[in-house]
This record gives C-alpha cells, structure tokens and sequence, in this order.
C-alpha cells in the first residue's frame, strides 16, 4: 500500500486568497509531480530505488575515502569533509523522498545540486589523482543523478543493479584468508592471556574478561565465514568495519581503566589485522 499524506496545491493557495473553495487533498505520488508528467505509481517507486541507490551508493564512497585517507596520503584527508557532506546531503534526499516531499516541485532542484555536486567531487579527485578507488563509485552517482533528473523530466527509466565491489580474487584473497586466521588467533591470545590474570584486576576484570570473549568468538566466526568462502565484499566489509570499531573502542576502554595491560600488544595487532583487512576488500 503507497503512504499517503494531504497538502495543500499551489492553486490552492491562490483559491485561499480569492475566497474561493480549497482544492481536494491528493496523493503522495501526485504530490512529486512534474510539470511535465505527474510522478505516481511505478515512477514513483521507481524514484525511491534511485534515492536509495544514490544513498548507498554515496555512503560507500565516505568509507571507501576514509579508508583510503588511513592508509594513504595524508594530503587527501582535505577532500573528506566534501565528501561527507554529499552522503549526508544524499541521505537526507532519500529520507525525504520516502517521507514524500513537502512541494511537488520540490525534487528537481535537489536533483541538480546533488548532480552539480557530485560532478565537481569527481572532477577534483581526478585532477588531484587523489582517492582513486572511489572513481567507480563517483561514476555511479553521477549516473544515477542523471537517470533521476530524467524521470523528475518525464522519462522512463531503469534502476541501475546495486553498485559493487568486485570480489576478493588472486593474492588478495590469499592474503585476506590469512590474516582471518591471524585475526582469530590475535584475538584468542588476548582472551586467554585476560583469563589467567583476571584475578589482578577485581574491580574491572571480569567485564573486560566477557568483551574479550565475546570479540574472540566474533573473530571466529569471521574467519569461519572466511574459509566458507563467503567473501562478497558487500557482506564481509561490513563485518570488518564492526569489529574493527569494536575492537578500538575495547582497546581505548582497557587503556583508560588501566586493566589487563598484558593483552595491549596483542589489542594493538588486532586493531592492525583488521585496518588490513578493511584495506583489501576495499582494494
């Protein structure tokens, strides 16, 4: 069932003005409309896929930037917050897209100045030859951009497949596979290292104990999933991403407290293992 809501027309207003009689409420979909066609049924459904490839799409190119910012030059970090400000601006279109705009001429405009935006995002880098593993990322907004300005204008169009990363393959995989092992490992030497000096920290111990535990079992089943052979990059990244943020605030946590410095070593190398991993399969 399409969400509906009322608003009032522009003639209305017009009508509220000459004392005339309002006009009757309509549709969301007759609410992003166009003066070209009126955007309903499956055009309309048709816009909230495109804003939600452009949303996904332009988060993926922030954490793919960001990745690269870590382990590359540090003269690119200046694009970021460019960057982040156009995967907000794209969340904020697609939210209000789902929520229905609030005029129905409302979408063009934000159409452009994303468009507008994204064009120049892309340009720079490529000018700077700066974060060069988003390209195909920003190439894929740009198109979808395009193919929005296109329906909001009348046409008929198609919905792009979900912009992917490709597959782990050759040494990389190889390397990805090896450091799941290491990673587990890393995280089990920690977990067992906290178990035998528990006791030295009566205050805290026992907590920190069970984050351990329960960030060697995560590791664990990484790596299963791993070997399983279950690497798309759209799944596994996210995975990494979560344990690697885990991982960080667990490390600068037991840092604070001052509680089980014999395992800091070895949170350290988890940390490293998993910015590693993040790397690859963002490669």
């Amino acid at each position: 069932m399409n969400k509906t809501t009322s608003f009032l027309a522009a003639s209305a207003t017009a009508g509220l003005l000459l004392e005339g009689p309002l006009l009757p409420a309509v549709s969301a979909e007759e609410q992003l409309a166009t003066p070209v066609q009126p955007l309903s049924g499956q055009r309309y459904q048709t816009l909230c896929a495109l804003a939600r490839y452009l949303d996904e799409t332009a988060q993926g190119a922030l954490e793919g930037a960001a990745d690269d910012v870590r382990r590359g030059a540090s003269t690119e970090v200046r694009f970021l917050p460019a960057i982040r400000s156009f995967a907000r601006g794209a969340g904020d279109f697609r939210r209000r897209v789902d929520g229905h705009l609030s005029s129905p001429l409302e979408a063009p405009p934000q159409v452009a100045d994303l468009s507008e935006r994204a064009r120049v995002m892309s340009d720079r880098l490529r000018a700077a030859q700066a974060l060069q593993s988003t390209y195909d990322e920003w190439d894929a907004i740009v198109d979808v951009l395009r193919r929005m300005a296109r329906l909001l204008d009348g046409h008929a169009v198609e919905v792009p497949t979900p912009f992917r990363v490709p597959a782990l393959s050759g040494t990389a995989l190889e390397q990805f596979r090896e450091l799941a092992h290491a990673l587990e490992a890393s995280a089990t030497r920690a977990h067992s290292k906290a178990s035998r000096e528990v006791g030295g920290y009566p205050a805290r111990g026992r907590q920190f104990l069970a984050e351990l535990h329960y960030f060697a079992a995560q590791s664990e089943n990484l790596r299963r999933r791993v070997d399983a052979g279950d690497l798309e990059p759209q799944k596994i990244g996210p995975m990494v991403d979560h344990l690697r943020e885990e991982a960080r605030q667990a490390d600068r946590r037991m840092r604070d407290a001052q509680v089980f410095s014999q395992v800091w070593d070895d949170s350290s190398r988890t940390i490293d293992i998993l910015q590693r991993m993040a790397n690859l399969v963002r490669s």
